[in-house]
């Protein structure tokens, strides 16, 4: 489309041509009345103008097309430059887009990643937690809670010995995954102080006493109180030790501590401090402070002169409660000590045949063989039962069959004295020895040499 100027200039090359025609019009007509030589002039200077006029208007045309061309050319190149910006502007927002979209997505994959990782060692460190818990709870469960308590008998020693090694594979593993549990580093040190390894026992008390287990300082106690090596004796460092046992709330400490005040060893002898700490162990049921304070009310056993006006010892009665709940744990120690106090009586207590027969029939049952022979011995005496003798002969028969015990050990005491045989119970043993064909003479209830021979022969 032109420009008002080019409009201008169009109009302006019209009028020129048309003032150009009427100009060569007019001469033409002139030269008409003019002589030849005057209108050939004329009509070359006409000429001439006309071509200078055409020449002009032919370069008019040429700048004004050059310029159009100029022109379109610019605003060719301007929407040119205007369309290559808007596709720049579109293929740098598309990159944009696509390089956020490849960030989102590696992003996204690597949360995912890290989440998946997580997962998996947060799933890891589970199942070692619970490896680890378990590992702690079949080594509490196998070797039983620490504990520095006097064993009740010996073959409960050597129950805790039998458990304690099934336990020590589960007992290393929550040591080594549980380090903060005092628990594991105490069974592993008893089993090492069992056989013999006390330089890896200390340590390994140390760490139990350090996470918290009681039981640990009494042991370590009781390395400086006997001098047990690599250990020096240190009577008043076994104190210390045994007082912070106490203190934490260890029996086993606790009443060893009180063992301490009976001796003198490491403090000062002091009764009153023994029986107070030895009350506080066996109020918390710990058999052995309860069978020795039992025994210190009912003998004064550890008292200076065997007796305490204002401790009130002895008392039997006060003793009675003690030993049998120590008895009732299994400490036959304190069975032994209520069946001579209801065979003999004792300080405000008198004998009883019926709970003589009932401790004797308690520590029987036990398998003690002692104690069952005792037994046979009552039910022939009648002594808190009705007397059966061929019960008893059958008794006595079986005790001396396992050769554990004589003939002459096999019978018990009334007032202090062994009794002459029962005449029932005798002729019982000596038909059964007959029947066996260890006894020829006659069935006559005297116990003599003969029936002797032959009731020691059941062994053979």
């Amino acid at each position: 489309m032109l420009s008002a100027q080019e409009d201008a200039n169009a109009s302006e090359r019209a009028a020129a041509v048309e003032d150009a025609l009427a100009a060569f019009q007019d001469l033409a007509e002139a030269s008409a009345t003019e002589p030849p030589a005057e209108r050939a002039d004329a009509v070359a200077a006409a000429r001439a103008e006309f071509e200078a006029l055409a020449q002009a208007s032919l370069a008019r045309a040429t700048e004004e097309a050059e310029a159009r061309a100029a022109a379109d050319r610019a605003a060719a190149l301007a929407e040119a430059r205007g369309a290559f910006e808007a596709l720049a502007a579109t293929s740098l927002r598309n990159a944009i887009e696509a390089t956020v979209s490849a960030q989102r997505a590696e992003a996204l994959s690597a949360a995912s990643n890290a989440f998946e990782q997580l997962a998996a060692e947060s799933a890891a460190r589970a199942e070692a937690a619970a490896a680890a818990q378990a590992a702690l709870d079949e080594c509490v469960a196998i070797a039983g809670a620490p504990s520095a308590e006097v064993p009740l008998s010996e073959a409960a020693q050597q129950a805790a010995f039998i458990a304690l090694r099934e336990a020590l594979p589960a007992c290393r593993d929550a040591a080594e995954a549980l380090p903060e549990e005092g628990v594991p580093f105490y069974h592993l040190a008893t089993a090492a102080q069992a056989a013999g390894r006390h330089r890896r026992a200390i340590p390994l008390y140390e760490t139990a006493a350090e996470n918290g287990v009681a039981a640990a300082l009494t042991r370590i106690g009781d390395y400086h109180n006997f001098g047990i090596r690599p250990i020096r004796e240190d009577a008043d460092q076994a104190v210390e030790f045994y007082r912070q046992a106490a203190e934490a709330g260890d029996v086993a400490g606790t009443a060893t501590l009180a063992f301490m005040y009976r001796l003198g060893r490491g403090v000062p002898r002091d009764p009153a401090e023994m029986v107070r700490l030895m009350q506080v162990a066996a109020d918390a049921g710990y058999p052995f402070a309860q069978a020795n304070l039992g025994n210190t009310y009912l003998t004064g056993e550890g008292v200076p002169g065997e007796a305490d006006e204002a401790l009130g010892i002895p008392d039997a009665r006060r003793a009675v409660p003690l030993l049998a709940g120590a008895a009732r744990a299994g400490n036959t120690d304190a069975v032994q000590s209520l069946i001579e106090l209801y065979s003999r009586g004792g300080p405000g207590v008198e004998p009883n045949d019926f709970l003589r027969f009932r401790w004797t029939n308690f520590l029987a049952e036990t398998g003690d063989i002692a104690a069952q022979a005792e037994r046979a011995f009552l039910f022939e005496q009648g002594i808190g039962r009705d007397r059966d003798p061929q019960f008893a002969a059958q008794e006595y028969v079986r005790l001396m069959e396992t050769g554990e015990i004589d003939i002459d050990d096999l019978r018990g005491r009334v007032n202090g004295q062994v009794p002459p045989w029962d005449r029932e119970t005798a002729e019982a043993l000596q038909l059964i020895l007959q029947e066996r064909g260890l006894y020829q003479m006659a069935i006559d209830g005297a116990v003599g040499p003969g029936t002797r021979a032959a009731a020691r022969a059941l062994s053979e």
